[in-house]
């Protein structure tokens, strides 16, 4: 029994019994409830008759029974599998549920469907409550290095499925989940298991195939990968159905920190909880805390009560009745899909239907999330697919308020604010099954999933198949007006009417009619370079939908021939359409990499992983770009339970600088200092866990003179302003004078520009440090950074350990994906987690949520560029100038080398008729300071290159890749323009070999008479040449120590 360390069991008050509790008001009476806190004693739960309540949790975990007392109904799973059990395989990254790293399997007993069932479940957002009398595994509980890896690990590790591998166990998991839920599944269903899984350095290819070798559908290398390994009958691993039902769940209340939850058992408690705690949140699976922070959980949320749905048994059904699919609203946006696929034979487009509903989120989400949270929190605003999806299938929604037996209904398109009262409470959601019709579900977005809609829309018709007219109509839209509704006007347009090109303008000029006056922008898309946003883009959406629905409907009733290419939404293209080979040469055989098997079982440690008893800590960011901090209040904060201090700029014990140029940069920003960007530090709060320290962070109050006054936010502000990076304010390339006059006999001149974005690195493991207190003040810092020697000394200046550096030491034991933020940006992270250890002398750990590590870690730098180019009219350039503008944020990090790197890599491979210069500004915004970001300048320069082959291609009316060969350099003409000789050039070999193997020219004359014959799609391909400088002279050299033991002969480097 693992039990809180302040719990005591209380005695019974006189008179208390042990017997079940009767009715409401008992709970006062129950020994279990006698010395609980006032807010849950005195909140009298309602409870049914011959059921008891207790605040022990149990939950079976790696096969061991776990009864936890008291546990703390804020914490999440993930918390506790890291924090109290250091149990590491799941990894705390996004914390969004929107990567995978933090994936456990969840086994639970569905009672709707009377069998156990195994979810594949984002532990960041899962709170550890909720879990109560479920079976859960970790990825140390799959199997281990030591006692043997699973066949999933064996495959995985085998066929090179990682490379910094922190997302591995994640993707272990989500194999796993499968075969625990399918057996043997099909080579689809290991695709599509992947889409709530993050690998940002491998590719999906390794991985996908190392699941698919469980598939009874496995493609012929598929099963040759699998023949490489030990036999594995993937159906043994699936939950056998003749498992027996669990005893079913009693009511039960934990309370810490000032927040009760509640797992009621019936829904007349349910109803009784809300109409006594009004401002109680009701949740299910509480994924929502992924999108915006959970009220009860952070940032002074304004919830002290949870009510939990998981465990009422009149809201987890599955249904038919009176011609109608019903679920209860226990049931997860997951069950939808399976109940109606189920249901093919009665629902004429249930899977249409289905796949709708699957681009939700993500798997891990939809088997966790509910439809009625999703469809609540719509009515306050938030993009669902789920909403408009349902509105077309014309549902209903039930509901009950202050009494469980006066249960309403009312149509989904009536289901918004003002119909439905604010206390309502879901209770069953019913979808028509009708036996005709035919629905498309449309959304466009960012990606397909995780992202929000631009615009979604769901359409069904019936049409009469003798007429070819339509009978009946829905036409549903959601992110576009206020709310998911349906377009009264476009229905009226296309009932009694034949599906004409005369009715698709009607239809589409009744919708604009009804929601145009409506139209919602979204700011999330309105930049200071793009005030408009996707406004336009959006609203021309609909249209767009409406036309391909047309397309569909005439081909299927055979009123009109379209091609089958360009009917539908695009379909993903297999993932697997090439052959991947090895060349086996000597030294770099097919062999796994040295930690494949650890790091497919979690065992392999990161920097967060360090297993040392630690405090957490939580930064403070300007929420401004520029100002001056008057004043820094860290009372509020302190006064919280958990807090152990808030660390400043007046912490520090050395130098307050933490950047390339001393003084540039500060690593808090002091009372009276000035904001250079928003993202910057100001304060660290250190306390007992990561969550307390988030909170806490809110509580920090800091007073700003002059915010944003004067902010230089755009490349633009900044040449108008002359605001340069001093030591990096010009960076040039090549004689201009001979190209102006080159330029000036050249045959014809093209001017032109082209701006180009900045990128976020995005490594799975974001920023994060383990700051160790040692003996003679000294300090191990355990850092995720890629310059281990940089990051000792600047953070030993900041310790004040001036010439004594050799008493700090910076280890790291890998980095969960590095990509160049990692050589310098780790510091300022780093320092804060030193001067803080240094202060209370004890280890404190940070590491950043994805939403801090975008706001404060700086990205690839974004450029303007303009050029002139002279060339003939055969293609071959004469002469290029290019003059660039680089946003290099607030402060110099990198920039000086990268605008060098950016500068050597125009020119690429092409010859410019050996007359090119290039200048490069550096230019210094009030931004996060851009920083290294893989492959450092050489794609913002091979973007410039191809923008300016392309552009006289264009004015030639030739394809780039005629100016490409007419240009490519040759062995004999290889001389850059700073004059050095490449000797080793081989990029006009390689280039025709590699069109030659791609079979570039028949490809090419395919996609040109597909697009010939394809008016509305099209099809592209391309070939570009390019050459990288790989060593970076002015920045190289470090040093190795190799030792050779003398028992063995093994060695360590």
């Amino acid at each position: 029994r693992v039990l809180d360390p302040s719990f005591r069991f209380p005695s019974a008050a006189p008179g208390a019994t042990s017997s079940p509790l009767a009715g409401p008001g008992a709970m006062g009476n129950s020994p279990c409830f006698q010395g609980v806190t006032p807010a849950l004693k005195d909140a009298e739960v309602p409870t049914a008759g011959g059921t008891t309540i207790d605040h022990v949790l149990t939950i079976t975990l790696n096969g061991e029974k776990l009864e936890i007392a008291r546990p703390d109904p804020r914490v999440t799973l993930l918390e506790y599998l890291r924090d109290t059990l250091l149990l590491t395989g799941a990894k705390r990254s996004c914390l969004q549920g929107g990567c995978g790293a933090c994936l456990v399997v969840v086994q639970r007993y569905d009672w709707a469907n009377h069998k156990w069932v195994a979810k594949s479940v984002n532990s960041c957002l899962k709170p550890l409550v909720s879990c109560d009398g479920m079976t859960i595994t970790t990825v140390e509980g799959v199997g281990t290095e030591r006692k043997g890896c699973h066949a999933i690990q064996e495959r995985i590790a085998g066929n090179h499925g990682m490379q910094c591998g922190f997302c591995t166990p994640g993707m272990v998991m989500n194999a796993y989940a499968l075969l625990k839920d399918q057996g043997k599944p099909t080579a689809q269903q290991c695709m599509d298991s992947f889409d709530g899984n993050i690998c940002r350095c491998t590719g999906y290819r390794n991985l996908v195939n190392a699941a698919e070798t469980f598939a009874t559908d496995a493609s012929p290398a598929c099963q040759d990968l699998a023949s490489k390994f030990s036999a594995f009958d993937a159906d043994s691993e699936k939950l056998p159905g003749s498992m027996p039902a669990p005893q079913r769940l009693i009511s039960k209340v934990f309370s810490a920190g000032g927040v009760t939850w509640y797992a009621p058992t019936t829904l007349s408690e349910v109803v009784a909880l809300r109409t006594k705690l009004k401002r109680a949140a009701i949740i299910l699976g509480d994924t929502a805390k992924g999108i915006r922070q959970a009220a009860y959980e952070t940032f002074g949320g304004k919830a002290a009560d949870v009510i939990y749905l998981g465990n009422v048994d009149e809201l987890n059904f599955v249904d038919e009745k009176h011609g109608m699919l019903v679920l209860g609203s226990g049931m997860r946006i997951d069950d939808i899909c399976r109940a109606v696929r189920a249901r093919a034979d009665k629902l004429a487009y249930a899977e249409d239907l289905a796949v709708a509903l699957s681009w939700i989120a993500q798997r891990h989400i939809r088997s966790e999330a509910g439809w009625a949270g999703n469809l609540m929190i719509t009515r306050t605003g938030f993009p669902s697919d789920l909403h408009p999806a349902l509105l077309a299938t014309d549902a209903t929604i039930s509901y009950v308020t202050d009494d469980a037996a006066n249960e309403k209904e009312v149509a989904i398109a009536d289901f918004k604010q003002g119909v439905v009262p604010a206390n309502a409470l879901l209770t069953k959601l019913s979808i028509p099954l009708r036996n005709s019709g035919t629905y498309r579900y449309y959304r466009v977005a960012q990606r397909k999933w995780l992202a929000h809609a631009f615009v979604n829309a769901a359409f069904r018709v019936d049409v009469d198949p003798e007429t070819k007219t339509v009978t009946d109509a829905r036409i549903a839209v959601g992110v576009y007006a206020y709310g998911p509704k349906r377009s009264p006007g476009a229905e009226a347009a296309l009932v009694g009417h034949e599906l004409s090109s005369h009715t698709l303008q009607r239809t589409i000029t009744a919708l604009h009619k009804d929601f145009d006056d409506e139209f919602t922008s979204e700011p999330q898309y309105k930049t200071i370079d793009n005030p408009k946003g996707k406004d336009e883009y959006r609203k021309s959406l609909p249209d767009s939908f409406l036309f391909k629905f047309f397309q569909e409907l005439q081909a299927l009733h055979n009123i009109k021939e379209w091609k089958p290419t360009e009917l539908g939404m695009m379909k993903p293209l297999p993932l697997k359409r090439g052959t991947l080979k090895f060349e086996e040469l000597p030294g770099r055989e097919d062999k796994a990499q040295l930690s494949a098997k650890g790091l497919t079982s979690g065992k392999v440690r990161y920097t967060d992983d360090t297993q040392v008893p630690s405090l957490y800590g939580y930064l403070v960011l300007s929420t401004c770009a520029t100002g001056k901090v008057t004043k820094i209040d860290t009372s509020a904060a302190l006064a919280i339970d958990g807090v152990k201090d808030v660390v400043t700029a007046a912490d520090i014990p050395g130098n307050n600088s933490c950047g390339f140029v001393p003084g540039e940069e500060t690593l808090f920003v002091p009372e009276g200092g000035d904001i250079m960007c928003m993202g910057q530090q100001i304060a660290l709060v250190v306390a007992t866990s990561y969550r307390v320290a988030k909170k806490a962070a809110a509580f920090v109050k800091v007073d700003v003179q002059g915010a944003n006054s004067g902010a230089i936010l755009t490349i633009d502000d900044a040449i108008k302003a002359d605001s340069k990076l001093g030591g990096a304010a010009l960076t040039s390339i090549g004689n201009k004078e001979e190209v102006k006059a080159a330029l000036a006999r050249s045959d014809q001149v093209l001017e032109g520009s082209t701006y180009i974005i900045g990128q976020h690195g995005f490594p799975m493991e974001k920023q994060s440090v383990c700051a160790i207190p040692e003996e003679r003040s000294g300090m191990t810092l355990y850092s995720s950074t890629q310059a281990p020697d940089f990051c000792r000394a600047v953070v030993a200046g900041i310790l004040g350990l001036h010439g004594k550096g050799s008493l700090l030491a910076v280890k790291c034991t890998r980095a969960g994906g590095g990509f160049g933020p990692k050589n310098s940006r780790n510091v300022p992270v780093a320092g804060a987690a030193a001067v803080a250890a240094h202060k209370l002398d004890q280890s404190v750990k940070i590491a950043l949520e994805a939403t801090q590590e975008h706001l404060t870690i700086g990205h690839r730098h974004s450029f303007k560029v303009q050029y002139k180019v002279g060339y003939k009219s055969d293609g071959s350039i004469q002469a290029c100038k290019v003059e660039a503008w680089g946003n290099g944020g607030c402060t110099h990090d990198f920039s000086g080398f990268l605008f060098l790197e950016y500068a050597e890599a125009v020119p690429s491979v092409y010859g410019w008729g050996g007359n090119f210069c290039i200048d490069v500004h550096g230019m210094k915004l009030n931004l996060p300071t851009n920083t290294a970001v893989r492959s450092f300048g050489n794609p913002q320069g091979m973007f410039t290159t191809e923008t300016i082959i392309e552009d006289v291609a264009s004015a030639l009316g030739k394809t780039a890749e005629e100016i490409r060969e007419r240009n490519l350099l040759t062995k004999s003409t290889a001389v850059t323009p700073w004059k050095q000789t490449m000797d080793f050039f081989n990029a006009d070999m390689l280039y025709q070999k590699v069109k030659a193997d791609a079979r570039f020219a028949a490809r090419a004359a395919e996609i040109e008479a597909f697009n010939r014959e394809n008016r509305w799609r099209k099809r592209g391909i391309s070939a570009v040449p390019l050459c990288y400088g790989h060593c970076y002279v002015y920045a190289a050299g470090t040093g190795a120590l190799i030792n050779i033991h003398g028992s063995d002969g093994s060695v360590t480097v």
